[in-house]
């Protein structure tokens, strides 16, 4: 996934987590579930903050 397939949500806190993602595919498959681990983690913050 490059930099230009993430499209914006307009939500910055969004965009920043998913931006994570660009250039995985480039990077070993050991440090997928990392990278994973991390995005997930901050767009359930941003879930949570939404919720109050």
């Amino acid at each position: 996934m490059s930099e230009t397939d993430i499209t914006s949500t307009s939500d910055d806190a969004v965009d920043q987590a998913l931006s994570a993602l660009a250039g995985l595919e480039d990077q070993p498959l050991r440090d997928h579930v990392a990278v994973f681990d991390a995005v997930h983690g901050a767009l359930q913050d941003r879930l949570a903050d939404t919720e109050g």
